[in-house]
């Protein structure tokens, strides 16, 4: 299996759908994924979750487009034996609610704009977020 090194954070409103996707699309690699809390005060309730480490390319692929993720998640469904639990349309409006790391951020460093590797950390901070304590 394929993996890439990315941050994912998603919204409260979405985390249980997409969790729930990524585990159809590969349990074993993707059980625990979304379940760190993010919020603007850094406070309960959590607004967002995140993941970040190595993901499977295959839901990072699928993630890419709605119509893809939800196709591969009915034949994973099928695969188990078990009806989809999500329409098209909850699809594509969980996948609205993510933000995945280009892996770069643009910085300003004495005065020059500069590209740098973009971690969780730095992607919580561009994101106006804090870790819920």
């Amino acid at each position: 299996m394929k993996y890439e090194h990315k941050t994912i954070v998603v919204t409260a409103a979405v985390a249980l759908v997409i969790r729930k996707l990524a585990q159809l699309l590969d349990r074993d690699e993707t059980d625990g994924m979304f379940v760190v809390g993010l919020s603007p005060s850094g406070k309960l309730p959590a607004t967002h979750y995140i993941s970040s480490g190595q993901v499977p390319s295959v839901f990072l692929e699928a993630m890419a487009n709605a119509t893809t993720l939800h196709l591969k998640a009915i034949d994973a469904c099928a695969l188990e034996g078990i009806t989809m639990p999500f329409s098209q349309l909850a699809v594509t409006t969980a996948l609205l609610g993510c933000a995945i790391g280009t892996g770069k951020a643009s910085v300003v460093i004495d005065g020059v704009p500069t590209i740098i590797d973009e971690g969780p950390h730095e992607m919580i901070a561009r994101l106006n977020l804090k870790l819920v304590r």
